[in-house]
Order: structure tokens, then sequence, then C-alpha cells
């Protein structure tokens, strides 16, 4: 596909409606599974959700700010802060 057709039809309402269901149906699959899905908060920067039993034993990101998050990872991995 041409990139300006594909540019064009990501911009569609199909595609926004598609992209949600399958948003939809990977959250529900998630949750069946017994993972409760988190979110990025965008007016915040936050991550929202998880549980206290997350994965991250000392919950590194637990309410922390998406940009700290990755200011802390590039100076882990020796780059610039």
């Amino acid at each position: 596909m041409p990139a300006d057709k594909l540019g064009r039809y990501m911009r569609s309402p199909e595609f926004l409606k598609r992209a949600n269901e399958a948003v939809a149906e990977a959250v529900r699959e998630l949750e069946t599974k017994g993972i409760r899905p988190v979110y990025l908060d965008r007016k915040t920067g936050g991550i929202v959700g998880g549980s206290h039993n997350a994965s991250s034993a000392d919950a590194a990101c637990e309410g922390r700010w998406v940009p700290a998050i990755l200011k802390s990872e590039r100076k882990r991995n020796g780059g610039e802060e």
C-alpha cells in the first residue's frame, strides 16, 4: 500500500474503530489470564492501574511520570541525562 494511501487510512474513522476494538480485545484477553493492564494517563504523564503484586518487586514505576522513568533508564544504560 502506498504511503499516502496508508496515511489516509490511518486518519480515517474506520481505522480508529478497528484499533479501539483490537485494544479492547487485547485487554479482555489479559484480564482473562489474571493480568491487570496498566495505562499511561496522557494528561498527567503518570502510570495508572496495575496492582500491588506487579511483576516489579519494588514497584519501581508506581506513581512515577514517564519522562522520569525514561530519564532514569537512559542514565542506567550509560546515556546522557
